[in-house]
């Protein structure tokens, strides 16, 4: 909700090997962070359909 998905794109992060896909806000289109579509080593597999979210970009207004 609120988010748009972008392409995938492979990614080497310090966990290894990612295909990746930034998140963007649906209203404004900064980047959030990014969504792991595919992990390669099985230790990472966990990952797959998980979100990151950069906290600095995360602003808490009228709450």
């Amino acid at each position: 909700m609120n988010v748009d998905v972008g392409p995938r794109e492979d990614r080497r992060l310090l966990t290894g090997l990612h295909t990746v896909a930034d998140i963007h806000c649906a209203n404004c289109r900064a980047v959030l962070g990014w969504k792991y579509e595919r992990a390669y080593e099985a230790s990472q597999k966990y990952k797959e359909g998980k979100f990151i979210l950069e906290k600095s970009k995360i602003a808490k207004e009228n709450w």
